[in-house]
């Protein structure tokens, strides 16, 4: 991605295990921003400096396009916004999926009502005293709160809806699982997809965030949504971490290889007495550290869920923990 494509990637810091978040300056009028990073002045340095390699500045642009509504992707929306109306007189446009809008719209409410999800999955995952967070829920909703802010004015995408960049056409591609309006944005002319964190080259795309849901099992969606965006496999897709991925098939395949031997794993690890989410979770995924102890949970129930729905293991809930056992 070199200056004479007018696409240019960026690479800003977050403060949480993944690492550094990509972001994309689509140059061309409108000026376009895919993805921010989260709102921490080291984020934030970075960006603008990514920016203004590229020759801009970060009031320029007029145009946040939004892949998904979590916090590293979404945290530095509301200052870009801010920074425009104070030079141009008016916010750029911020778009992202209906099913995400609130994420960033009313983020402030959204996270009061996230950070108790997690405290509750926590509950519900039967975690040791010693190994659960220890901090009070105000403060943690405190400490999540320090990186995004609510943007005023967010547009809603919907599935097939386009949106017009330098380089292109970008056609909206829905692909919920990592939550729920995860998007990959297809761009034709220039033969490349921006993925988000739908599909990543090296790492999980942590497919039971939204373990909220009580309809569907999120990591089937995700499957499912797997098999949308390899529709499209042609394309070079550029993720929201790490490197660009070639071959989108390759990757899929890997995918499904993974959770399947995630599948075979858990048939081994059930037994006739029950055991918590939380004992499941460290058979399955070992010496995690407390930093992903709700993605560890979460993904353990779905596999869980998932083999019972199969006829292949007992969930139930005891006293408010959930526990498994072989059928």
């Amino acid at each position: 991605m070199q200056a004479d494509t007018g696409l240019h990637k960026i690479e800003v810091p977050t403060p949480f295990p993944v690492g550094d978040v990509n972001c994309y300056l689509i140059e061309g009028d409108p000026l376009t921003l895919i993805d921010t990073g989260p709102r921490t002045d080291e984020a934030y340095a970075r960006l603008v400096e990514g920016i203004r390699k590229a020759g801009y500045s970060p009031h320029e642009i007029g145009q946040i396009v939004l892949t998904h509504g979590h916090v590293d992707h979404t945290g530095l929306a509301a200052t870009i916004s801010r920074e425009r109306v104070d030079r141009v007189g008016k916010p750029p446009q911020v778009l992202i999926h209906t099913a995400d809008r609130e994420r960033v719209a009313t983020y402030e409410d959204f996270m009061e009502y996230r950070v108790g999800s997690y405290l509750g999955m926590i509950a519900m995952g039967g975690v040791p005293l010693e190994e659960q967070p220890g901090i009070p829920r105000q403060a943690l909703t405190k400490y999540y709160l320090r990186f995004g802010e609510s943007v005023p004015e967010v547009n809603r995408l919907e599935e097939g809806d386009t949106v017009s960049t330098g380089i292109g056409i970008l056609e909206t591609l829905w692909t919920p699982g990592h939550s729920k309006g995860s998007c990959c944005f297809l761009c034709r002319k220039a033969g490349i997809v921006f993925s988000g964190d739908h599909l990543l080259a090296t790492i999980s795309s942590n497919p039971s965030l939204d373990y909220e849901e009580q309809d569907h099992i999120p990591m089937l969606t995700y499957f499912d949504s797997l098999t949308k965006i390899e529709k499209h496999k042609e394309l070079l897709a550029l993720p929201g971490h790490r490197d660009p991925i070639s071959d989108i098939s390759a990757r899929i395949a890997g995918l499904r290889e993974e959770y399947t031997e995630k599948f075979d794993q858990m048939r081994t690890y059930l037994t006739r007495e029950p055991q918590t989410l939380y004992r499941l979770s460290r058979r399955l995924y070992g010496d995690y550290d407390q930093s992903s102890l709700v993605l560890a949970l979460a993904e353990t129930y779905d596999v869980l869920k998932i083999l019972s729905r199969d006829g292949e293991a007992k969930v139930e809930s005891l006293d408010g923990v959930v526990k498994a056992r072989a059928p």
